[in-house]
């Protein structure tokens, strides 16, 4: 017996032991655990295609939450003391999810079946889409409560914290970076646990948006010294984030830190005035600063390096998605796709276009593409009328404000086909889904 299979049997028999006790504790700890993606393993199989079925230990963790959710843990649908109108509001805040949810599942199966490999196909359909929407379910009939959202905002500014420790650990010593460049003292660029730079960026800009919310509201709540250890915690988490984004020279989540930071400080009423003190502070610093000034305006004109790259992929990736504009290229058929229109030799294939509507046209076609803008669209229209009607509850801002984070950074990269990113995705829809619904219940009582 195999390390490896060692550490998953413990791991998966102490997570089962978790989820039985206390099934709202484990998710939490599942929020946690995102990053155990990585630890990946082939399960034997005795028939079939395949010889062995690919797999994460995230993966092992999500179906033992799932099946004992599944078996033993969903709330009842029926429930005493006159709450069936809690039931219909559940149903009927989960169907103002379905359209955009169902296109996406619809367009990523077609997907599948266009994929030039339906194996890998299924393998991405499986860890992106299914599990995923799987878990939002889930998500939404295990947190109705503030505690409940607390838990899973807390895990992930545990997760958040840890990932900035070992940014910080690596950017001192250049340590587990596994490439010799940004090993180099002179060119460091952490990597965390993820082997390249962007990979802390893409997890980390969203928690970090909600852990410094969450920091404003706490500390305008603190009345005697004991009260200031949460905010002190959720402070240190979004401190951590910032510093584990900037010494990854990750752009992209830098663009979306400050327009989530941006958006946080313009709609929340108690902090609006220093938000625009400190964006007039910031304009002047850049017009008297030279080297800022400098780098803003090379950033603005798309006349670096890194943009001159991405705007051959897009135009590339735009002249095969126009021979392809319905159905795309299949899930994990990029790379196949784009041979034929790939001028530029200097520049490698990517596996994916850099941008995050590219990316779900080419991989799940117009139908997916539609269906995740109709996410989005149900996600804003959901958190901005709680924003209206609880404008200084702090989290449905934060939400908001993270949303716009990842739609930013959107822009330049992808923060949604890997395993972890995907499952962020829907734990933001989640949230979003669970204040809506304590909202419309605080309207029915």
């Amino acid at each position: 017996m195999t390390t490896l299979t060692v550490i998953l049997i413990v791991a998966g028999l102490l997570y089962l032991i978790c989820a039985v006790l206390d099934l709202r504790l484990a998710l939490a700890l599942f929020c946690a655990l995102l990053p155990t993606y990585l630890l990946r393993f082939a399960l034997p199989l005795p028939f079939g295609p395949l010889d062995a079925l690919p797999s994460t230990l995230l993966e092992v963790f999500f179906w033992i939450l799932f099946l004992t959710w599944l078996l033993v843990g969903r709330q009842p649908k029926k429930k005493p003391k006159g709450t069936a109108a809690v039931n219909a509001v559940t149903d009927h805040d989960l169907r103002r999810w379905m359209p955009g949810l169902v296109l996406l599942i619809l367009g990523a199966s077609i997907g599948v079946l266009i994929a030039p490999n339906i194996i890998s196909a299924l393998g991405l359909w499986r860890a992106y889409f299914l599990e995923p929407v799987l878990f939002f379910f889930l998500f939404t009939d295990l947190v109705r409560e503030a505690r409940t959202r607390r838990m899973v905002l807390a895990a992930l500014g545990l997760t958040l914290a840890i990932v900035g420790l070992v940014a910080i650990i690596q950017k001192l010593t250049g340590w587990w970076i596994p490439n010799p460049v940004w090993r180099d003292e002179a060119t460091r660029r952490v990597t965390g646990f993820y082997g390249f730079p962007n990979g802390i960026g893409l997890m980390a800009a969203p928690i970090t948006i909600l852990m410094a919310a969450w920091t404003v509201d706490l500390i305008r709540k603190v009345r005697y010294w004991r009260d200031s250890i949460w905010p002190l915690l959720t402070g240190t988490s979004a401190l951590l984030g910032i510093l584990a984004i900037l010494f990854a020279v990750s752009e992209g989540a830098m663009l979306g830190i400050a327009a989530g930071l941006l958006t946080y400080g313009l709609l929340s009423r108690s902090i609006r005035k220093y938000t625009l003190i400190g964006l007039i502070f910031v304009f002047v610093l850049i017009l008297i600063y030279t080297p800022l000034r400098n780098y803003t305006s090379l950033m603005l004109s798309m006349r670096d390096d890194s943009w001159q790259v991405r705007k051959i992929v897009w135009s590339e990736s735009i002249d095969m998605i126009g021979d392809r504009p319905v159905f795309g290229a299949g899930l994990s058929g990029y790379s196949d796709a784009l041979p034929t229109y790939h001028l530029a030799r200097h520049i490698e294939i990517f596996q994916y276009p850099h941008n995050m509507l590219l990316n779900f046209w080419t991989e799940t076609g117009l139908i997916g593409l539609v269906g995740f803008l109709a996410l989005l669209w149900s996600f804003f229209i959901s958190t901005g009328t709680t924003i209206r009607r609880r404008p200084d509850e702090w989290l449905p801002i934060a939400l908001f404000a993270a949303m716009i984070a990842v739609l930013i950074h959107g822009l330049v990269d992808v923060p949604y086909f890997k395993n972890d990113l995907a499952f962020l995705f829907w734990i933001l829809i989640g949230l979003a889904a669970s204040l809506r619904l304590s909202v419309e219940t605080k309207k029915k009582k």
